[in-house]
């Protein structure tokens, strides 16, 4: 397979096609609509996620596929890694290779391994149905892909977003909180993230309407990420919850969308990846939550010193970390983790030279503030 990358020019900073997003967001009801999306694409799918995540779908999807005259080949049960391994042994398997499209549910791995895997296939369409809203993978066309030891590989991408995303709240206000917690705060990254990444530029109608929804990114979950997590951690819907539960998977899909692929990401998500150096912290700490940290690194670093004292409170409030020992880390751990986070390809963008020096004062005054 000839890896797909993403390639632009300096002059160029629109993709040649942009397709937004289709979605259906409610309850268990949304997956009886299913047969409208599914007549154009074929009769044959074939399901992949994980155990967990199977188990609370399943029960909803199925009916609704066989309801719509879908013939399901095969439901593989996926756990591990999404890594070309793992994709390029999927594609080899017969009822892959028989079905009309894929039906990804669960995580960003489960979904990502589907996504990369339909791509092995030749681009077949994709249905996403997640079921923990941590991060945006369902509706995005971004894939992030791993070695099967755990260690990040590349970016793939999608020619164009899953066919379509059926959000179920019902599934997602039962997952285990950890996730949405997680999932929002990589959720509020991605505002000031992008903002810093094209800080400076001539920036084309896409990455201006990526930038214009990219707030919606944040200010909700600065104003309400307590009580929707409340709502989470009761397993009780309500307004809130349903709100930023769409920031987390729907708004930041279309603003990773608009966006070329190196303005998705800058110093909050290098610093994360600095910290999952660490195996312990890697092992014992979620994604989004080592982004969260990231961000108030970006703000030290990049001198938005309001935003750092406006978001620490909210910080505290939600239980995401603002110290290095919230992770496992102490000061001795900064050398490794500045040395990771300047080595990245996501601070490339930034607009001015990030320096393993600029980013230990910057800790150092997370520090100082937490």
């Amino acid at each position: 397979m000839v890896r797909p990358k993403w390639t632009h020019r300096k002059d160029d900073w629109m993709r040649p096609v942009h397709t937004l997003p289709s979605y259906s967001f409610g309850g268990h009801e949304i997956f009886d609509t299913i047969g409208d999306y599914t007549k154009q694409l074929g009769k044959k799918t074939v399901i992949i996620g994980g155990d967990t995540s199977l188990s609370v779908a399943l029960p909803f999807l199925q009916p609704a596929l066989e309801n719509a005259g879908v013939e399901v080949l095969e439901v593989v049960h996926f756990g591990g890694e999404c890594a070309y391994a793992v994709t390029n042994e999927l594609a080899k398997k017969e009822s892959l290779q028989a079905a009309d499209f894929l039906i990804g549910v669960g995580g960003g791995k489960a979904l990502d391994t589907t996504k990369l895997t339909s791509i092995e296939l030749g681009d077949i369409p994709v249905i996403t149905v997640p079921t923990i809203a941590a991060t945006c993978a369902a509706t995005s066309e971004a894939i992030a892909i791993y070695t099967l030891d755990h260690t990040f590989d590349s970016v793939a991408f999608l020619k164009r977003p899953a066919v379509h995303t059926f959000i179920d709240a019902d599934i997602l206000v039962k997952a285990p909180s950890q996730y949405f917690w997680a999932g929002m705060g990589d959720t509020i990254a991605k505002h000031y993230e992008t903002h810093m990444a094209t800080r400076g530029r001539d920036l084309s109608y896409n990455v201006q309407m990526g930038l214009a929804l990219s707030k919606m990114c944040a200010e909700p979950i600065f104003a309400h990420g307590r009580e929707a997590l409340t709502a989470n951690e009761k397993g009780e819907r309500n307004r809130l919850f349903d709100e930023l539960v769409m920031a987390v998977i729907l708004t930041t899909g279309i603003v990773s969308g608009c966006m070329p692929g190196d303005f998705n990401s800058t110093i909050a998500h290098a610093v994360c990846y600095g910290c999952a150096e660490d195996p312990h912290t890697e092992e014992t700490h979620l994604h989004g939550e080592m982004v969260a940290y990231g961000l108030l690194v970006l703000f030290a670093a990049d001198k938005q010193d309001e935003e750092l004292s406006r978001w620490l409170p909210v910080y505290r409030q939600i239980g995401w970390p603002t110290r290095l020992s919230d992770m496992g880390l102490t000061k001795e751990h900064i050398p490794m983790i500045v040395k990771k986070a300047a080595s990245v390809r996501d601070v490339v963008i930034s607009p001015y030279v990030v320096t393993k020096e600029l980013l230990t004062e910057a800790i150092l005054k997370v520090e100082a503030h937490s």
